[in-house]
């Protein structure tokens, strides 16, 4: 069975099996997924800016599963080395139906990185590559504090800079499960500290701490629960605090993530909704849990995995078209409002 285990992942990354052509990339964290799909392509060493060397595919725009296979088979009409197919199974129905032709009909100069949600055991695609010899299944769980930590760790010895513990503690704090958005922000403050040796508090401060955080936890707040009177107001404070509106909506993905891990564990028969929401690490603000819980008994696991997956397009469309930022914010998490309001 070609699959590693989720801690043993990053060690099977830094030097990734040559004979394995399929790449399955699984899990809750969308960033910690595109962060190692990301990575996987700078390993194979391909022309990133040569669209007919890496060949993105999206299961939601697909003719069909056999566009997976036809593509990795397709000889470049000028000729080329390496091939890389970057395949996102979005809504498709039944990705397992794409990849499982790979297993006997392999493509010789292509890999075929795919980039999932999160998928239980038993999953029709997991289990199509774990069939395969030169296919292997990566698990991409949520940040533990110690990966997280590594992160900051890189990024500082990436820019020569350096932070004593209780500024990186603070940092550390700041910072949440998503491990795209995590790093983001960590490179945004190493660009604002150029110039200097050292990473102050204040600096931590200014970059990553938000002056309207408690504005941000009510249009997360407000956003879970279908309040759209109070997502507005929340909206306005966030706004008058002077802080960035698309700040939202790593607040909201972190937060949401935090309700699809809880939730899932109770579907899989791990306990009550309540007890692991008390026992969760790290631990829900008191002052919060009873809307989490609410949230916990209103959305299943499936569901909560969507609304990560929104945010996530939300953040990278943020990203690409700065100027649209808080319009996508409002945009994104007025939808889910929305939602939410058809489960009560």
């Amino acid at each position: 069975m070609a699959a590693r285990k989720a801690h043993e992942v990053e060690a099977y990354l830094a030097k990734p099996d040559v004979g394995h052509a399929v790449f399955l990339l699984y899990g809750p964290d969308a960033g910690l997924v595109a962060e190692r799909g990301a990575g996987l392509v700078d390993w194979s060493g391909i022309d990133e800016n040569d669209p007919f060397s890496l060949i993105k595919l999206d299961g939601d725009t697909m003719d069909g599963p056999s566009s997976l296979v036809e593509e990795a088979h397709t000889v470049p009409m000028f000729g080329g080395g390496k091939r890389v197919l970057r395949f996102r199974p979005g809504g498709m129905r039944n990705p397992a139906d794409a990849i499982k032709p790979l297993k006997d009909n392999p493509p010789e100069d292509a890999i075929v990185v795919v980039e999932a949600g999160d998928l239980a055991k038993g999953h029709a695609l997991r289990k199509a590559v774990e069939a395969m010899p030169n296919g292997v299944a990566l698990p991409c769980y949520q940040d533990e504090a110690q990966a997280l930590a590594r992160v900051v760790d890189q990024e500082l010895s990436a820019h020569k800079l350096h932070m004593d513990k209780p500024t990186r503690d603070h940092l550390l704090a700041l910072l949440g499960s998503d491990r795209m958005v995590s790093r983001n922000e960590v490179r945004k403050l190493c660009l604002y500290c150029l110039g200097q040796d050292t990473i102050l508090r204040e600096d931590v401060d200014a970059v990553v701490g938000d002056a309207g955080a408690s504005a941000v936890d009510e249009i997360v707040d407000a956003a879970a629960a279908g309040r759209l009177d109070a997502l507005e107001i929340a909206f306005r404070r966030l706004e008058e605090a002077g802080s960035a509106t698309f700040l939202s909506l790593s607040a909201a993905l972190r937060q949401f993530q935090t309700y699809h891990s809880i939730r899932a564990r109770h579907e899989a028969g791990d306990g009550p909704v309540k007890a692991l929401l008390d026992g969760h690490r790290p631990p829900v603000y008191f002052k919060r849990k009873q809307a989490a819980l609410q949230v916990l008994m209103r959305w299943n696991a499936q569901d909560l995995m969507a609304v990560c997956n929104r945010l996530s397009a939300a953040i990278r469309d943020g990203r690409t078209n700065p100027v649209l930022e808080p319009q996508i914010a409002r945009a994104a998490l007025t939808a889910i409002a929305l939602q939410s309001q058809n489960r009560r």
